[in-house]
């Protein structure tokens, strides 16, 4: 049991990490981890409260470079797309919806750097679109965290302004989810202590990735978040074209 609780310590301690450095990235470390553990059912309504702890964390400590009115007219315009993509998610055949989502996220790393070369300024109706688009995704798929990453990151958002925006959006989603949960009964107050505890990691996990990040740069940050962007866009290619449970 000592081995166990401290091998879920040391895994959520790397996912505050991964998610306090890159935006995302650290609900698969955790779903990988702690499934054998504690089970499918649940483990991703633990993932949504150590979520709710890690963005809190970000929000702390990046605070000062969050772009606030950006994130709250990406959240709202998110809503009505979550709607739209459960709505897509009953039809459409998983394979087709891989290569979709891999198409955008690929097709974020040009758009990023042709929009930084002709200094784009976002405006209403692109902060519209991209919620829009991002709502749909996190309405048909599990980790929608790095289309937001590639969303900022393609209006030029970078370094801890690009991790403190994401971290106040994807506070709404962690906290919205956990509400969900604890109504449909999948959160009992065992599962929510865990997850607060597990939480507890992302304070230091998170500060040290802000050193890092701090250290780095803008401009090598950037190059990380498309190598990671790029990273998942081909992972969803290769899932949908060589994996048979992709059909």
């Amino acid at each position: 049991m000592s081995e166990q609780i401290l091998f879920v310590g040391v895994a959520a301690f790397v996912a505050s990490v991964v998610s306090g450095f890159g935006g995302f990235g650290g609900s698969y470390i955790l779903l990988i981890a702690l499934t054998p553990i504690v089970g499918v059912k649940a483990v991703i309504p633990l993932i949504a409260v150590f979520a709710v702890c890690g963005n809190l964390s970000r929000l702390v400590i990046y605070r000062k470079h969050i772009a606030w009115k950006f994130a709250i007219q990406f959240t709202l315009a998110s809503l009505p797309g979550v709607y739209l993509g459960a709505r897509i998610l009953a039809w459409i055949p998983e394979r087709a919806l891989l290569v979709l989502f891999a198409l955008i996220l690929l097709s974020a790393i040009p758009l990023r750097r042709y929009l930084k070369k002709v200094e784009f300024k976002p405006g209403l109706a692109t902060v519209i679109g991209l919620g829009l688009i991002f709502g749909l995704i996190s309405g048909t798929a599990a980790g929608a965290g790095m289309f937001v990453i590639a969303a900022l990151s393609s209006v030029g958002m970078a370094g801890l302004t690009l991790l403190g925006t994401d971290a106040a959006i994807g506070m709404v989603n962690a906290v919205s989810r956990v509400g969900a949960y604890i109504s449909l009964g999948l959160l009992n107050k065992e599962l929510i202590l865990a997850g607060l505890l597990m939480g507890a990691t992302t304070v230091p996990g998170t500060w040290l990735a802000s050193r890092a990040v701090e250290k780095m740069g803008d401009r090598a940050h950037g190059r990380v978040i498309e190598i990671l962007i790029l990273g998942g866009g081909l992972w969803m290619l290769y899932t949908a074209i060589f994996v048979p449970e992709a059909v």
